[in-house]
């Protein structure tokens, strides 16, 4: 059976020096693990002085959360929480935060490519790699005749 193997990227975004171990926590409490490796969640001071953090990794970009039993050992996980970690992290960025994942199975044609753009304002933004897209209306332009077109003007 073939695995899904995925890579993880961001930009590096400057963040808020004073809440850098406020994001550190946030991230403490999502697992990003994935079927090899897990992401890094990296808040760090870079060479020019300036309070960065960047995501990467084996894995795809999917935060979830440990469901513990009474002792307190993770036994499950609750999937689909990237939307409410980027919301709570938003606060804290300087600007906008770009995440890209791209996965495969078996060397083959991409299964997995999508990208979470998230804004100092909260916004969040998912744009999917669409393996079926719908054909796009023809414009205004389309209906026009070579002479307009070629003229610059609008064919009457």
């Amino acid at each position: 059976m073939a695995t899904l193997q995925a890579a993880t990227s961001s930009t590096w975004n400057r963040v808020d020096p004073t809440a850098k171990d406020w994001i550190e926590a946030i991230a403490e409490e999502y697992d990003f693990w994935g079927a090899f490796d897990e992401l890094t969640i990296d808040v760090k001071e870079n060479s020019d002085g300036d309070t960065i953090i960047s995501i990467f990794g084996y894995a795809s970009f999917d935060p979830s959360k440990p469901i513990h039993d009474e002792d307190g050992a993770v036994v499950d996980h609750e999937y689909g929480h990237a939307e409410e970690f980027l919301e709570r992290i938003a606060p804290h960025l300087e600007e906008q935060l770009v995440i890209e994942t791209v996965g495969y199975e078996k060397c083959r044609f991409p299964l997995l490519a999508g990208q979470w753009c998230v804004w100092p304002d909260g916004t969040t933004q998912y744009d999917s790699f669409d393996h079926s897209p719908d054909k796009p209306e023809p414009s205004a332009q389309d209906g026009q005749s070579d002479d307009a077109v070629e003229s610059g003007g609008v064919a009457q």
